[in-house]
């Protein structure tokens, strides 16, 4: 019976001690969250020219946050032209040509974030002369792109792309040496036709998550070495048949569909290769995905 008289007591007093507590509990203060904005306005529409003068080379920056891109040749007297529409004040272009660098920049870019009070623009199109050599440096943050190379004079070009739909155009041949071709892409549909017009000397092709498509046709002034390496996704080789072609595969890859090529080994070679003059040496590095090899006319 006294055992019986404690444990209730105990429970009792637990109980009022609970009680108390849930009582008297601090109330947790209000917090004020201040969440940034972009502030969407009307839609500027506004354009910029740099006169092709004197100049015999320059060198090309475009630093693009996110929206729609276009890059293509004109044949007018203009080294650079370009149109700019856009609703965020601090979006606007800026566009600077300084000892032979020409600089197109958007503005605001990485000084300030939030969420947009409403629906976004940002379309860019630029056009650049196909008279003097250039060597072009882009950077994209995310969106959509339509880069139309041909009929310009590369001695360089350096593409990195954020998340987004890409597409890499070259239908002319380069006129001058073209040195190298680096591609650095993050999550994003990428295509890249053309690339024996462009001819570069070396190829460094990097994805991050997506289809990665490169149609190497074209007509090839020089051979080239090829590094490519992709995430997660699949990765499609458009291949000429007029040219030597061994491609080298590693990786995690899950499945290797080649269409024209004969296995030799780690490498995969067409019937060109070590008879032609020219020759494509290219080696394929994979995660997760798959790799289609398809050898095609010339």
């Amino acid at each position: 019976m006294r055992l019986g008289t404690i444990l209730m007591a105990g429970l009792l007093l637990l109980g009022s001690q609970l009680a108390c507590c849930a009582i008297t509990a601090p109330q947790m203060p209000d917090i004020e969250i201040n969440v940034p904005t972009i502030e969407v306005g009307e839609t500027r529409d506004e354009q910029e020219t740099i006169p092709l003068a004197d100049a015999e080379s320059a060198s090309v920056e475009i630093l693009f946050g996110a929206g729609d891109l276009e890059v293509a040749a004109d044949a007018s007297d203009q080294l650079f032209s370009g149109r700019f529409r856009y609703n965020v004040v601090e979006w606007e272009p800026e566009v600077t040509f300084e000892n032979g660098v020409l600089t197109v920049e958007q503005g605001g870019t990485g000084t300030k974030w939030g969420f947009p009070t409403g629906s976004t623009r940002n379309e860019w199109e630029l056009t650049f002369s196909p008279d003097i050599p250039l060597e072009m440096e882009i950077k994209v943050g995310a969106g959509k792109g339509d880069l139309d190379f041909s009929g310009l004079q590369l001695a360089g070009l350096g593409l990195e792309l954020g998340a987004g739909d890409f597409e890499i155009q070259f239908d002319e041949p380069n006129e001058i040496e073209m040195s190298r071709f680096t591609l650095d892409a993050g999550a994003s549909k990428l295509e890249v036709y053309g690339l024996g017009y462009a001819s570069p000397e070396e190829i460094e092709v990097q994805g991050g998550v997506g289809d990665v498509t490169l149609d190497f046709t074209g007509d090839w002034a020089r051979s080239s070495d090829v590094q490519v390496t992709a995430g997660v996704g699949s990765v499609t080789l458009h291949l000429p048949d007029d040219v030597g072609v061994r491609v080298e595969v590693d990786g995690g890859l899950s499945s290797v569909d080649a269409s024209g090529l004969e296995r030799e080994g780690d490498a995969y070679v067409n019937e060109a290769f070590g008879e032609a003059e020219i020759e494509l040496r290219i080696h394929v590095t994979t995660g997760v995905g798959a790799l289609r090899l398809l050898q095609v006319s010339n």
